[in-house]
């Protein structure tokens, strides 16, 4: 590998594992409490709907314009087929593993381990065309590459936060916490390697581009509203599950405005 593609997959690499980061928020003491954990749920609820509201959705709808006759038809379509995969994810996680892995002192941890599993593998589907386009630009111009991948790391802390506290809360492990983190923001660099073993060779076709990213919408939206916010609220104290929501979508809002304007 040459010292370009090196650079390209070190920047995606770096911009993955910022993650990390945000799930270190269940170093601190508060991270445990239930009101915490309310707005954990609600806040994760806020940045995936709003990535997929504001950022996902219309760069589907652009591409399947350029791509097809029936733009929004297209979209409906494979979002309600990610909606209909997260439904097939939630139902099917296997629960004796799911048992084998949380401390059992509370029954219902068993619920907020699975919600954090979802927030996981939805956010990862999520970061995977993200490695996809940070390797392509650091590729391509690795100063726009640098200030991409700078602005992706600011918006995966927030997707980290969002997945580590229900981990903390459902384990007692800080480790695992972490550990998941990190393995939610590994599909980056895995976009990096999908992109230079396939895409530089042969190009990736936009209308499956748009397919793809609508069915990680729809996958992101469903698990947002029917797991997360309900969780929120079953655990809130005041108006956690209202703040969560707000201060997620703020802090997501911020990193895309970030992102397309550096």
């Amino acid at each position: 590998m040459d010292s370009k593609l090196l650079f390209a997959f070190l920047i995606t690499l770096i911009a993955g594992l910022s993650t990390v980061i945000g799930g270190l928020v269940v170093l601190f003491n508060k991270s445990h409490k239930l009101s915490w954990l309310s707005f954990s749920m609600s806040f994760a609820a806020g940045v995936m709907i709003y990535v997929s509201l504001v950022e996902i959705m219309p760069g589907s709808i652009e591409m399947f314009q350029n791509n097809s006759e029936s733009p929004y038809l297209n979209l409906f379509i494979f979002f309600a087929l990610g909606c209909l995969i997260a439904i097939i994810i939630e139902k099917f996680l296997p629960d004796q593993q799911i048992s084998k892995q949380i401390d059992k002192n509370f029954a219902s941890k068993k619920k907020i381990y699975r919600s954090g599993l979802l927030i996981a593998l939805s956010l990862a589907f999520h970061n995977f065309p993200e490695g996809i386009i940070t390797f392509m630009e650091s590729y391509n111009n690795i100063f726009s590459g640098i200030v991409i991948g700078f602005a992706i790391a600011l918006h995966n802390i927030p997707e980290g936060m969002s997945i580590s506290v229900p981990i903390y809360h459902a384990t007692g492990s800080k480790r695992k916490a972490i550990l998941y983190t990190a393995l939610s923001g590994l599909t980056e660099p895995l976009g990096a390697l999908f992109c230079y073993f396939l895409i530089l060779q042969n190009g990736l076709n936009p209308y499956v581009e748009a397919c793809i990213m609508s069915i990680v919408s729809g996958i992101m939206v469903f698990i947002s509203l029917f797991v997360l916010l309900p969780m929120s609220i079953e655990y809130n104290k005041k108006y956690q599950h209202v703040s969560g929501i707000l201060v997620g979508s703020l802090v997501i809002g911020v990193s895309i405005y970030m992102l397309n304007n550096l």
